[in-house]
């Protein structure tokens, strides 16, 4: 199957950044990838991740799958891919006790928390739903250029990841629209799809989709710190490689 070493050759400029290690990763199913050597990549940047849903409100249900469950189990995930770049991680809620499951959580308190922080984006994670058939994750956003790129970034590591043909969409979803930073809510698959739902409840399959995910950010951060002639610019072929 297709492999790939993912934005090696950008790293390699950064002075006094250890590399991400550019281990090759199979497609969807493959063993989970090791894990990339500690580094300052992402260092000075913050970024939140807003697992969807908890408390009274579970979100979408699948035939075992709750999806606030699923939601934060791969927001942890998330979570530690960033943190292993150097990044500042803050979650709006990280265990199940921290919305009382007999209280619906308020989303206009939960945004109003994520607009306190100094954060450079906002990744909201949720589970899509609806007939059996539909497949694959999806990436949103509301508006603005920077999280328009952000979500086309993060859609075409997950379209390499997964085979989706699903693309980036825009949706009117409030902690989109009221964000104070670029924002996207990544739609992680369909938990109402049985083959689908089995794969977001294995522990492997989840740290497999949020290196894609992590990627699609690093790649948006990074480009960012880099002149647009360099960055057309083709890599050193024998740092970047497909089998």
């Amino acid at each position: 199957m297709a492999m790939r070493w993912i934005t090696v050759w950008m790293l390699i400029l950064i002075t006094g950044a250890l590399v991400l290690a550019g281990q090759p990763l199979t497609n969807a199913g493959a063993a989970t990838p090791p894990p990339p050597l500690a580094g300052d990549l992402l260092r000075g940047r913050t970024i939140i991740i807003d697992p969807g849903h908890g408390g009274y409100d579970p979100g979408s249900r699948g035939r075992q799958a709750i999806e606030a469950e699923v939601n934060l189990a791969i927001a942890h995930k998330l979570k530690t891919w960033f943190q292993m770049a150097g990044a500042h991680v803050l979650m709006t809620w990280s265990k199940s006790s921290d919305i009382p499951s007999h209280r619906k959580y308020r989303v206009q308190s939960r945004l109003e928390w994520i607009n306190r922080q100094p954060a450079d984006v906002l990744i909201d994670i949720h589970c899509n739903s609806g007939a059996s058939s539909y497949k694959g994750p999806q990436t949103f956003y509301w508006d603005g250029a920077a999280s328009y790129h952000l979500a086309t970034a993060v859609q075409e590591e997950l379209q390499y990841f997964t085979g989706t043909v699903r693309g980036v969409k825009r949706i009117d979803q409030y902690v989109l629209r009221y964000a104070k930073m670029p924002a996207i809510n990544v739609e992680v698959g369909f938990i109402t799809n049985p083959r689908e739902e089995e794969r977001l409840l294995n522990p492997t399959y989840q740290e497999d989709l949020t290196w894609y995910i992590f990627i699609g950010t690093e790649r948006w951060m990074v480009r960012g710190r880099w002149p647009e002639s360099l960055l057309k610019s083709p890599p050193p072929v024998d740092l970047l490689r497909r089998d």
